[in-house]
């Protein structure tokens, strides 16, 4: 009875031990399964690659000169400019009233010059015609006057006829009459004379006026015409032919200078923009230029943009151009 116990006893633990060791089989492989390294994150690539657009660093804007409506445009966006270029003529109706009535004046001073100057020449020849016959009658009334005289002393002393003195002394006062109307004949057409030559001095002298009137009307008009005060290329135009223009447009007209100084503008995603941070050094390179690229750096970001600058060292890079530009990014 007691060997029975035994062997049961035996096998109760045998039993257990058999649970034990399959229990610690089972926990084995769960054990393995959580210890397992965790799948590491994706590396950040240290550039990224954006497409920019080429545009100069320094932009001087040109507005309009006065204000009026846009007449003509002379320039395109992309094309070269010299420094003095007509640019652009701006409309401006009063100032071309203006101009316009002060040229119908100074004709209309001008031809009363003319005709004053034409009247003047004839008033001259009439006083010069009028002066001879006064010379000359001025000369028959003096030896008349003589022959009279001669004859009034021969008659007194008896020693002429008195039919004789009395056709002296009227032939006399026919010269006396004729010399004293021809010398007042001489007398006003030289008054006329001195009178045209006052008019046409004050005619002269309201052309010279109107003259300088015209002078700066046609100034102010021409002030209606824009002009390049440099030499660049233009990289902005506003407005079309017809609207309205004013003095305060200031970005009317814009142009690029100092063309060795470019920059290249980014319009990278949030993500991509988080990753950029100005000093970043950058590498330009345009598809249609040889080489690895241009240097450059990150100059700002604004707004959602970013601002590479570079330095070009070829006429041939222009702003316009597209280009691709890589970003050393930590």
């Amino acid at each position: 009875m007691r060997a029975k116990w035994v062997v049961i006893s035996a096998s109760v633990v045998l039993a257990a031990l058999v649970g034990i060791a399959a229990t610690i089989l089972l926990r084995a492989p769960a054990k393995n399964t959580q210890a397992a390294p965790p799948t590491s994150a994706p590396v950040a690539t240290p550039e990224i690659s954006l497409p920019g657009k080429i545009r100069p660093q320094v932009v001087i804007n040109v507005a309009p000169p006065l204000e009026g409506t846009i007449g003509a445009f002379f320039v395109e966006v992309g094309q070269e400019v010299f420094e003095g270029q007509l640019l652009a003529r701006i409309g401006n109706e009063g100032l071309e009233t203006g101009r316009q009535a002060a040229q119908r004046e100074l004709e209309s001073a001008q031809a009363r010059v003319n005709a004053l100057d034409s009247e003047a020449i004839a008033a001259r020849l009439e006083a010069s015609r009028a002066q001879a016959d006064s010379s000359r009658a001025r000369g028959e009334y003096d030896r008349l006057e003589k022959a009279y005289q001669r004859q009034k002393m021969l008659l007194a002393e008896g020693a002429t006829p008195k039919l004789t003195h009395d056709k002296a002394a009227q032939e006399f006062e026919t010269a006396q009459s004729e010399f004293r109307n021809l010398e007042k004949v001489a007398a006003n057409a030289e008054a006329r004379v001195q009178e045209i030559v006052k008019r046409l001095d004050a005619e002269k002298r309201t052309v010279a006026e109107k003259s300088s009137e015209l002078e700066s009307a046609r100034a102010q008009t021409a002030a209606t015409e824009l002009v390049s005060p440099v030499s660049g290329i233009i990289v902005g135009r506003n407005g079309e032919v017809g609207q309205p223009v004013a003095p305060d447009k200031g970005d009317f007209i814009q142009i690029g200078t100092q063309l060795s100084q470019l920059e290249a503008v980014l319009d990278p995603d949030p993500p991509t923009l988080r990753r950029i941070q100005p000093g970043q050094a950058a590498l330009v390179v345009l598809a249609d230029q040889a080489g690895e690229g241009l240097t450059g750096s990150v100059k700002a970001i604004q707004g959602n943009q970013v601002i590479v600058v570079f330095t070009s060292p070829s006429s041939a890079i222009k702003p316009g151009m597209t280009a691709q530009v890589r970003i050393k990014v930590n």
